[in-house]
């Protein structure tokens, strides 16, 4: 919107301009309440300084100008010092506004002009154990990301990057082997004997087994050899464990409306046999020291308090890998085999330091070019009641299908009592909704770097930020149109009510709003457009008679802003992944 005005008075300004000499950037700045259409241009005194004239002077002359525009400018002011206060025109809010509903996606207007390709890596499950409720931030935060840049015009590819190979592989696949053979000898499909419980404590058990006996610690690393060796037995049996994981993951996805699918899929075995070209690039640079017979990575800006030098190991001394070496061969993948121009991570703080050591190794290294992006989205803790982590009562983490769970039966029980006519059938559809997108919305409306409460009952509340109450917004305009035939399609939005003007420049935030998320990748941004948005219509539901105005030009107006306030909520919830049920 600043953008559009900014270009309009440039073009009323460029013969002026033109004749000293100056090519200006006009920026509306210091907007002493743009929710009327006002703005404050701060040009004239910067221009004092290169005409040499005082800038009130200078004000009252561009003022003068742009007062001559009456369909752009309902008021043009200049005042002490050199500043000029505008307030735009009815009429030309209302063709700006006619301009951007007209566009199918409501983004044509912050859509890029060169597309990009951008690798969104996010989720990252492990193999062989349950997603908890430490997935979720990754997990509904990167695709919340991915669907927001894919909007804009970008080419987005995710990628779920697995825990699938090394020692916790190596540890699952001997405990799971005897139950493996013994179902292909009764003739069944090891693939419906296993899931994902079993698997996890198969896990557990060999983890403790491998601490307290070093013959079991062999045996487990012997495992790992054999599997690196691509030992046909063991991938085999690395084959159906990893299927039977990712068949319990991707009913979560599901659950969540997560767009990863299995093309999206990247584990650490996929990498396995480029670790050693990526090691012999990163020697030939002369990078690789060699420290208690590692090799390693030190640059002068990664120290220890003490002051002493962290190294970024590349190769372990026994020749393994670690997640170093992974990370560098994925990077190297992206930017040479899919071409990213924008690499963008989506994991917790703590993985701060190890992917600024990842970054700075791949740019020194040569494995990035320095025209591609690498960015890390780093996100806090959810925490329970007392705020501490959120565990259950014997420490475990929760498991998410749980917690998803309780959620859809909270707001069953939400929706069962704001409207408990509802079609049983229905009811289940819109608890489904409702509790999802409560519980994603509830993370995704904080900044993204902070800590936060988990808590139900806020969480699915009809008032404030929440999910629901933006759902229920978005029903309550539907209800509108179930009471009259008229399809607003053509009809043209005019201006006669305060709410109505501050409605539409809210609305006409939006593709600047998404254009933000997309660059500083914090959708805590559009959770607050979107509630600010919903709060305005409220106040303009309350104020301005919808379908039962006198005048029926006004009353087609004001369906036309209705629906197109319909249209920005459910476009909005849908980039956060979060259905928008139209009734509820």
């Amino acid at each position: 919107m600043k953008q559009q005005i900014a270009d309009r008075i440039s073009k009323n300004l460029e013969n002026f301009f033109k004749e000293k000499g100056i090519s200006p950037e006009i920026n509306p700045t210091r907007p002493p309440d743009p929710s009327k259409g006002d703005y404050t241009l701060n040009l004239a005194m910067p221009l004092g300084k290169v005409l040499k004239k005082p800038p009130l002077l200078i004000a009252e002359t561009i003022a003068e100008i742009l007062a001559e525009d009456k369909k752009t400018f309902e008021s043009v002011e200049a005042v002490k010092p050199g500043f000029i206060n505008m307030r735009l025109a009815n009429s030309f809010l209302e063709d700006q506004f006619d301009s951007f509903v007209s566009s199918p996606s409501l983004l044509e207007a912050s859509k890029s002009e060169t597309p990009k390709r951008v690798i969104v890596d996010y989720s990252s499950v492990n193999i062989a154990k349950q997603m908890h409720v430490g997935h979720l931030r990754s997990t509904i935060i990167g695709d919340v990301i991915a669907r927001i840049i894919e909007s804009l015009g970008d080419k987005v590819i995710a990628q779920n990057h697995l825990g699938d190979w090394g020692v916790p592989m190596a540890m699952v696949i001997r405990k799971a082997e005897s139950a493996i053979d013994k179902a292909i000898a009764e003739n069944q499909n090891p693939e419906d004997v296993l899931d994902t419980p079993m698997l996890e404590a198969f896990y557990k058990e060999a983890t403790a087994e491998c601490k307290s006996d070093p013959v079991e610690a062999a045996a487990c690393h012997d495992y790992l050899i054999r599997l690196q060796n691509q030992e046909q037995k063991l991938i085999d049996y690395w084959q159906i464990i990893k299927k039977v994981s990712m068949r319990d993951v991707y009913k979560i996805y599901k659950l969540l409306g997560v767009r990863l699918e299995p093309e999206n899929e990247r584990g650490e075995s996929f990498y396995a046999d480029m670790l050693p070209e990526i090691v012999e690039k990163i020697q030939q640079k002369g990078l690789i020291e060699i420290s208690d017979g590692a090799k390693c990575v030190f640059l002068d800006e990664f120290k220890a308090k003490d002051g002493t030098p962290l190294p970024v190991i590349i190769q372990k001394s026994d020749g393994g890998y670690n997640y170093a070496t992974f990370d560098l061969t994925a990077l190297h993948y992206r930017t040479n085999t899919l071409k990213a121009d924008r690499i963008i991570y989506v994991t917790d703080a703590r993985q701060a330091l190890h992917f600024k050591q990842v970054f700075a190794v791949a740019r020194k290294a040569g494995l990035v070019p320095e025209k591609v992006m690498l960015e890390h989205v780093t996100f806090g803790s959810i925490l329970g009641e007392d705020n501490k982590p959120l565990k259950t009562r014997d420490g475990e983490n929760v498991k998410l299908a749980e917690l998803l769970d309780e959620a859809i039966k909270a707001a069953y029980q939400v929706v069962d009592d704001k409207n408990n006519t509802l079609p049983e059938e229905y009811k289940q559809q819109v608890a489904k909704m409702t509790g999802i997108g409560a519980v994603k919305y509830a993370d995704m409306a904080q900044n993204r770097n902070n800590d936060y409460v988990f808590s139900f009952e806020r969480m699915l509340a009809l008032s404030g930020n929440t999910a629901p109450y933006l759902q229920y917004a978005h029903a309550r305009i539907c209800s509108i149109f179930r009471k009259t035939d008229f399809i607003p399609s053509d009809a043209k939005v005019i201006i006669s009510a305060p709410e109505e003007k501050e409605l539409i420049l809210k609305a006409m935030e939006f593709p600047l709003t998404v254009k933000t998320v997309s660059e500083d990748l914090k959708p805590h941004t559009l959770c607050a457009y979107l509630y600010d948005l919903s709060t305005l219509f409220s106040s303009f539901y309350t104020n301005c008679r919808i379908l039962d105005c006198e005048n029926e030009n006004q009353k087609h107006s004001r369906l036309a802003l209705s629906r197109a306030i319909q249209r920005i909520i459910k476009k909005g919830l849908g980039l956060l992944g979060i259905e928008a049920p139209e009734e509820m």
